[in-house]
């Protein structure tokens, strides 16, 4: 049933409960039975086996494992036992990348790992929230969090922090009388509280409507867990490559096995020519290199103020396309803040006029200070008490002489708050609101000591027009009034809202962070989409779209009571179009992301609460705010440490570096594979003996090759990077240009290590003394092309071949194996 459609009468009713003695022992005993407890269903994660297994369950694998077990069949024990070690040293490294702790659904429970206080059998009862039950009468004071669900029956002064949920950074006043229409907004149900949120202020009780998973909170649970998690651009580009490779792998076996066996070869030589194949395809070393890479990248983006939950998220942000950023918190500063004040002459206040009207903001406040000397209290107000304290301005000893006789609370709908001080025989009267209101109370205007001027009409529609002029420019602006009366028995209600001298007017906005503009500038350039999505109404998140450099026509705004009135299709035209999406939901959020990833778009989302949490699961990269809640931080890939839009752009430009010497490990790993692949083909094209054996291709591959492909990890990323557009879908991790690059260097190398191997073999008819010069010079051959890789854009002479010293100790390194290899008696023996 939709509760905010229903008066709080109706919703008793329907509930059947009573609003001063709750539910009954027998009701509560049979609603637990009906709806169990006020928790989430959970979803048990995979078993480390589970997840251990998943690891053979690969292409590349395959192919080792067979080639394994051929070598057993030709009773070639020593190489099926080093391909086998290969295989355990791959699967342990998925094992470790993969086991990742699913947290999303267990944050979500600990928001409601809370007590409650409720009425039941006539009393008052602290129950740990799992026990509610829909109908319970709830009692909730400032500082509570929401335990479920709830219709409000009763409202004093309340206020509810609802940012988490909605986005909306403002903090709601709540009315227990309303009634709204279906189809008002989640952000917009005055008459509702809902779970996971925070009483900011006030009081209030209230039935229980909803519980577990079908509250609002918990249907975004049920999202997050729904949500498909997608596969990276990089795990689709390997996957694709290895599907290439393998298609490769198999024409290449079934043509040389019949070859070889139409030109007289026995059928078990051809399997170990075939075992060769196998091993010489596969680039054992590339996920071992690849993990190295993401996981210095990720230092890299530590360093700059974000944290990579994931390895393969690392690669991702340099792909990325569309940012999809959340307003509070990441473009501004989540902190209210007064801007301008404007006296009643229209002009920037000063000095008497100033502290007038500061002083007011000041008085008339319901903000309270803890024991840590931290604000608590509404926003807004606490803005207006903070630039009173940056005036020297002090609550406590303005008051010293004065005593508090009458308030009338902040009323959503009067649009007003007002109090009253004693101070000797008179009465002063402070009134702050909405700028129409304080100006329809006013007779007069406030222009210095000693200086009241009549209001008239003309100024009235001056102040209005500034007033007007502030609120497109997303500011929300409240005016201040005082009286001063003699006597102290007034009716506080009448006097406050007649013949009040008017002071002037206080804008408040929530301030952009610096280097935000500049930020979303360099992305632009890069070729990134910059899309804000915010809970805050239009003519504010335009107004922050203005400040920031994000210019958008009405025709590129999009609210979220929009999504419904447009199809999907319509949808589809009209999301890449737009800039700036406001007052949206949680499903929306989704809509979007997923809308952009149709349209081949790898999509950044950031977001803070628990509404954005399954956007930002879905998301090619999600990314939490470092203040967020811990949902949106579990269901993301990045969290940013500062909550600067600024450290998602320098993650961004870190991505593209580290996407940088992925390819450049792919090219120099590549390389050698065909090199060993074309020198196999190309002993059995000239009649000679398999020239080099599959141990020895393991020994060059893992050995020999990994430590300098893992030295590519610490290559300094290109000072172009945010200058090119972002990497496509569907570029190939091997673009033509390092295709190009393998065939030179594989024809050049392979006619070098043929021609030896045929000159040895027919001179000295050692194939030991043969095989161990091919390995050799293998071997030297790829420890010096490793310095062609280190850019795809600079000439080998046109940088320090000296200047990455891991590179240069993992040559050294990779030399010295080969001694070990060629001089070492056990390795001697193992390596043939």
């Amino acid at each position: 049933m939709l509760y905010f459609t229903k008066t709080k009468e109706q919703a008793l009713k329907n509930l059947n409960s009573n609003p001063e003695k709750g539910l009954t022992l027998d009701q509560i005993k049979k609603r637990h039975q009906e709806f169990g407890l006020n928790k989430f269903t959970e979803k048990k994660p995979p078993s480390a086996f589970i997840i251990f297994l998943k690891q053979f369950n690969n292409i590349f694998t395959y192919i080792l494992l067979a080639a394994a077990a051929v070598s057993f069949v030709m009773r070639e024990n020593k190489d099926a036992i080093v391909i086998l070690a290969a295989v355990v040293i791959n699967v342990i490294i998925g094992f470790i990348q993969e086991s990742k702790a699913q947290n999303t659904i267990t944050a979500l429970k600990k928001i409601v790992e809370t007590t409650a206080k409720v009425l039941r059998d006539g009393q008052v009862q602290v129950i740990n929230t799992q026990q509610l039950v829909p109908g319970d009468i709830v009692l909730i004071d400032a500082g509570d969090k929401i335990p479920a669900d709830a219709r409000l029956i009763e409202a004093f002064n309340f206020q509810v922090d609802e940012a988490a949920l909605t986005g909306e950074s403002k903090h709601e006043d709540k009315e227990a009388g309303l009634t709204l229409k279906k189809g008002t907004l989640l952000a917009d149900r005055k008459n509702m509280v809902y779970m996971g949120t925070v009483a900011s202020a006030g009081k209030a009780k209230a039935i229980v409507t909803t519980i577990s998973n079908k509250t609002e909170i918990g249907k975004i649970a049920t999202l997050v867990e729904e949500t498909k998690e997608d596969k990276t651009p990089l795990q689709k580009k390997v996957k694709k490559l290895s599907i290439q490779i393998s298609f490769i792998i198999s024409i290449l076996l079934l043509v040389i096995i019949i070859g070889g066996l139409l030109t007289g070869r026995s059928l078990a030589e051809m399997f170990m020519f075939a075992v060769a194949i196998a091993v010489g395809a596969i680039p054992e070393g590339l996920l071992i290199a690849v993990t190295v890479i993401l996981a210095i990248g990720m230092r890299r983006i530590l360093k700059r103020k974000a944290l990579v939950r994931e390895l393969v998220a690392a690669e991702t942000l340099g792909s990325t396309s569309v940012i999809c950023t959340d307003k509070t918190g990441t473009i501004t500063t989540g902190q209210m803040t007064v801007k301008k004040i404007i006296n009643a002459s229209g002009h920037e206040a000063r000095d008497n006029n100033l502290e007038q009207i500061l002083k007011i903001g000041l008085l008339c406040n319901d903000v309270q200070i803890d024991n840590h000397s931290k604000f608590i209290g509404d926003p807004t107000e606490i803005a207006l008490a903070r630039a009173a304290q940056k005036a020297s301005l002090n609550k406590k000893e303005l008051t010293q002489d004065l005593k508090l006789v009458a308030e009338i609370p902040f009323d959503p709908y009067a649009k007003y708050m007002s109090v009253a001080y004693k101070e000797n025989t008179s009465t002063l009267i402070y009134t702050k609101g909405a700028t129409e209101q304080m100006l329809n109370f006013s007779k007069q205007i406030y222009l210095g000591q000693n200086n009241i001027q009549p209001l008239t009409p003309e100024k009235k529609d001056e102040l209005l027009k500034i007033n007007a002029d502030l609120s497109q420019k997303g500011y929300r602006v409240l005016s201040c009034a005082y009286k001063k009366l003699d006597g102290d028995k007034l009716d506080i209600k009448k006097v406050c809202c007649e013949n009040l001298i008017f002071a002037g007017l206080i804008a408040i906005r929530d301030p952009i962070r610096p280097g935000v503009k500049e930020a979303i500038e360099l992305c632009q350039q890069a070729g990134i989409e910059i899309k804000m999505i915010t809970g805050d109404h239009k003519l504010t998140a335009k107004a922050i779209g203005h400040d920031i450099g994000l210019e958008a026509g009405s025709d590129e705004i999009l609210e979220g009571e929009e999504f419904s009135k447009f199809s999907y299709e319509e949808l589809k035209n009209k999301i890449p179009k737009t800039k700036i999406f406001a007052r949206v939901e949680p499903k929306n959020k989704l809509q979007i992301v997923d809308i952009l990833q149709d349209q081949q778009k790898v999509v950044a989302m950031t977001g803070d609460g628990v509404n954005d949490a399954p956007a930002l699961k879905s998301a090619d990269i999600g990314i939490a705010v470092g203040s967020g809640t811990e949902v949106a931080k579990d269901a993301s890939d990045m969290v940013l440490l500062d909550n600067d839009f600024k450290s998602i752009e320098k993650a961004v430009e870190e991505g593209r570096g580290i996407f940088d010497n992925i390819r450049k490990v792919v090219l120099y790993l590549f390389s050698d594979l065909f090199q060993e692949v074309i020198l196999i083909g190309g002993s059995l094209l000239l009649g000679l003996p398999l020239l080099i054996s599959p141990v020895q291709i393991l020994w060059v591959n893992l050995a020999e090759d990994s430590l300098p492909s893992f030295a590519l990890a610490f290559e300094k990323k290109e000072k172009d990077v945010m200058k090119r557009p972002p990497f496509k879908l569907r570029d190939p991790i091997l673009n033509y240009e390092m295709k190009t690059l393998i065939v030179i260097i594989t024809i050049v190398s392979d006619f070098v290590l043929l021609a030896l191997g045929y000159y040895f073999w027919k001179k000295t008819g050692d194939l030991n003394l043969t095989r161990s010069i091919v390995f050799t010079g293998l071997a030297i051959d790829s420890l010096f092309f490793i310095y062609n890789c280190r850019s795809m854009r600079k000439a080998l002479w046109r940088f320090n071949p000296f200047s990455n010293r891991f590179l240069t100790f993992s040559t050294i390194f990779g030399f010295a194996l080969t001694l070990v290899a060629l001089y070492i008696p056990l390795f001697q023996n193992i390596l043939g």
